[in-house]
């Protein structure tokens, strides 16, 4: 997987001229485009454009804390956002900025590239909200309500209804400064909020409950597996099992969200029967996005619950994180799921912040 993905924080080793390695320098900051000649980033002192062949070392970077203290405590609710919505992406998506704007059919799109800044625009043919939502992640430079008019022709023109997922700041229900001004507009343009979306974060080593690895996490009875490929009967467990949130819709689009680039694994509760087969009892989907675990699709047998699996697997998930040096992960989970708040609560994991997806009537 590129490091250098429009987005991602990380630290470029360069050469000062091209061919020399002895005269280097250090760059930290966010890409906001990358083609096969240059990367531009933006750092704290200003935009700075890379040529390819200079480039010497590619670093990714967790996003910068916002105080002191524990990781996953200390990340901003814009910057989790935008770790959450790295690991749920469909192919159409769109950056809605005025750069982009005009740039927009001209010969300099090639050389500029699209800005990963303004507000993300996402649309699949599944049903999940979270790939059919716009997310406001910086300053669109539209203002308010220009802003909100395109992303409803953006979504007008695929025939679908517009959707905003706003968020707060922490764990209250004040918006976040990246979308508070959008509350007085859609309360008039006839939007209606959702249930609320609790975002989690918690530590890995925490939440992996002393298992050094996922083989560890197992209870009894049970064994653990991880795969770089989900099988049938996860398909069809996610689809009997469907939520709000994340109705699996066309079958071709929700495989290629559940089925995410690299890193993207799934661990799994089997259990094993006297005869040797064995029947899947949890599972959950898990990625790694700017040195975060983002965790999600978490199943358990509606017949098998309230035994230990779906905690063995939470368990095993963080335990394999953490034996990749992640330290830190989130997880998004519906107000009215008490049952897998109870049990990421209980290894650890605390409310962030909430979110809504409000949604033109």
């Amino acid at each position: 997987m590129d490091d250098l993905q429009p987005g991602r924080r990380v630290v470029i080793r360069y050469s000062l001229e091209p061919g020399d390695t002895h005269s280097t320098s250090d760059a930290l900051g966010v890409v906001t485009s990358a083609d096969e000649a240059v990367v531009d980033i933006d750092t704290k002192r200003g935009p700075l454009r890379i040529p390819r062949p200079q480039i010497l070392l590619v670093h990714e970077v967790p996003p910068a804390p916002t105080r002191s203290g524990r990781t996953h405590e200390i990340v901003s609710a814009v910057d989790l956002r935008r770790i959450s919505a790295a690991a749920w992406l469909p192919a159409d998506v769109s950056w809605l900025h005025v750069e982009n704007l005009r740039n927009e059919g001209g010969e300099s799109d090639a050389e500029i590239g699209l800005l990963q800044k303004g507000w993300l625009l996402r649309s699949s043919d599944s049903a999940t909200r979270r790939a059919n939502s716009c997310l406001p992640v910086t300053d669109s430079g539209l203002g308010w309500e220009q802003g909100l008019d395109a992303v409803e022709e953006w979504y007008r023109n695929r025939q679908k209804p517009s959707r905003i997922q706003i968020y707060s700041a922490d764990d209250s229900s004040a918006l976040a400064p990246e979308c508070e001004g959008l509350a007085p507009l859609l309360s008039a343009r006839g939007y209606s909020p959702s249930e609320a979306v609790l975002l989690l974060t918690g530590s890995t080593t925490e939440a992996a409950d002393g298992a050094s690895n996922p083989a560890e996490a197992a209870a009894p009875g049970l064994i653990i597996d991880v795969a770089d490929a989900p099988t049938p009967e996860h398909f069809a467990a996610w689809t009997s099992q469907r939520s709000p949130g994340d109705a699996p819709g066309s079958d071709e689009s929700f495989r290629g969200l559940i089925e995410a680039d690299q890193p993207c694994e799934f661990v799994t509760a089997y259990a094993e029967h006297p005869d040797g087969s064995r029947s899947m009892v949890a599972a959950c989907r898990v990625v790694e996005r700017s040195k975060w675990g983002v965790i999600t699709n978490l199943i358990t047998r509606p017949d098998l619950r309230r035994r230990g699996a779906g905690r063995a697997v939470v368990r095993a998930a963080a335990a394999l994180l953490a034996q990749r040096g992640v330290r830190s992960y989130l997880v998004d989970i519906e107000v009215g799921n008490e049952a897998s708040l109870g049990l990421f609560t209980t290894l650890g994991a605390t409310v962030r912040h909430r979110s809504w997806y409000a949604e033109q009537g």
